[in-house]
């Protein structure tokens, strides 16, 4: 029987998750404030983004080693519980080096949340519910990105920067009470002496080619799209010569239309498999593609495939802007500019639909089965009880 409050803890999970994507947008809005208030120049506000995204990417892989060695409700309301404690930390600072230690100390546990997240939301429904939870997921991270502008500029409009970490603090609290009470009884799998540690693990995915594929695909589109965010500002501002306003509502669709396509792509993955969303389109790409790779291993795997898929969505967001800057450097006119951004993209998106036809579904994977997740089947039904 299907575990009754399995999508309460997709929801708590998705939760953090689009609190996590929240704060990256929303407080890059209030670094001018920042900036001012504690006589900064721009090389130190830097700092404000540098210290959460380092540990939030140096720790990825450490969590993805850990979180397998623990349970997921303890490890997941130390996560969310930590980032809001780390946002208090950033809104009552009063110096800079404060300020630091509270982004870094979200960025520590903002790599936890993003870490556990997809293995949670993966391991707790049945398989063949998997694909709409992976959707949702996928889902919420680029709404997260579009909610933290707006939320972002109608708080500071009316208070300080200090309220763009406090907002995080309700949030924080909700996540928590709905990993309480659906998260109780659940696994990760086994927790045997002999399965290996999370490194291992993750070794053990890399070897298995319908795995890597899925990954590198993942890794191609991610790059894609932060490729894009970095072209479509000059292309919009300095080809395009569009106001402001209009381009930043140009910006605003890819990912609304990725987040609504994205939940229409983990129904239709349940209902038809995977393998044929994947060689679509970017937004039916990334719902259906998690699907497999979460589903390439057994339970106590997930925890690694969760772990190199979040790091390679890092990575693919710095490549993006990072390979354009190179290629960018050696062409004189902004015209060129566009078109050898144009290559990159058609480049990239070849390379993802050749990995997306390359994968392979694993054997036990099937969408029509309604089996629920086997390791913890009886441990959340005696938990109903």
């Amino acid at each position: 029987m299907p575990y009754k409050r399995r999508w309460w803890a997709v929801a708590a999970v998705g939760l953090s998750i689009f609190l996590s994507a929240l704060d990256a947008t929303i407080v890059a809005l209030a670094l001018p404030s920042m900036a001012h208030w504690f006589h900064l120049s721009e090389s130190l506000t830097s700092l404000v983004i540098l210290s959460y995204t380092i540990p939030l990417t140096a720790l990825i892989l450490p969590c993805g080693a850990l979180i397998g060695r623990f349970r997921p409700l303890p490890t997941f309301l130390a996560a969310v519980l930590g980032f809001g404690l780390g946002s208090i930390m950033c809104g009552l600072a009063t110096n800079f080096p404060l300020l630091i230690l509270g982004r870094v100390i979200q960025g520590s546990f903002g790599a936890l949340i993003g870490t556990q997240g997809l293995a949670l939301a993966a391991a707790v429904v049945a398989p063949h519910e998997r694909g709409r939870a992976m959707g949702l997921i996928g889902s919420l991270a680029p709404l997260g990105g579009i909610a933290g502008p707006g939320i972002g500029g109608q708080l500071l409009a009316h208070w300080s920067w200090q309220v763009v970490f406090f907002v995080n603090v309700p949030i924080c609290g909700l996540a928590a009470l709905l990993g309480l009470f659906s998260l109780r009884g659940v696994s990760l799998g086994e927790r045997r002496p002999d399965a290996g540690s999370g490194f291992h693990h993750m070794a053990m995915l890399l070897r298995r080619w319908s795995f890597f594929w899925g990954l590198l695909g993942f890794l191609s589109t991610v790059t894609i799209a932060g490729a894009l965010y970095y072209l479509l500002p000059f292309d919009l501002s300095d080809v395009q010569h569009l106001t402001p306003s209009t381009a930043g509502l140009i910006l605003l669709c890819m990912p609304l239309g990725m987040g609504v396509v994205g939940l229409l792509g983990g129904y239709l993955t349940d209902r038809y498999g995977a393998r044929p969303f994947t060689l679509i389109g970017m937004g039916l790409f990334n719902g259906p593609n998690q699907t497999l790779l979460m589903s390439a291993g057994t339970k106590e795997t997930m925890g690694a495939a969760s772990a190199l898929s979040n790091l390679s969505a890092r990575l693919g967001s710095v490549f993006g802007p990072l390979l354009l800057s190179i290629i960018w450097s050696f062409l004189p006119s902004s015209t060129l500019h566009m078109s050898a951004g144009g290559v990159v993209f058609v480049a990239l998106a070849v390379l993802s639909v050749l990995c997306a036809w390359l994968v392979r579904p694993q054997p036990d994977y099937n969408p029509a089965k309604t089996e629920s997740a086997p390791s913890t089947r009886e441990t959340l039904a005696r938990q109903e009880e």
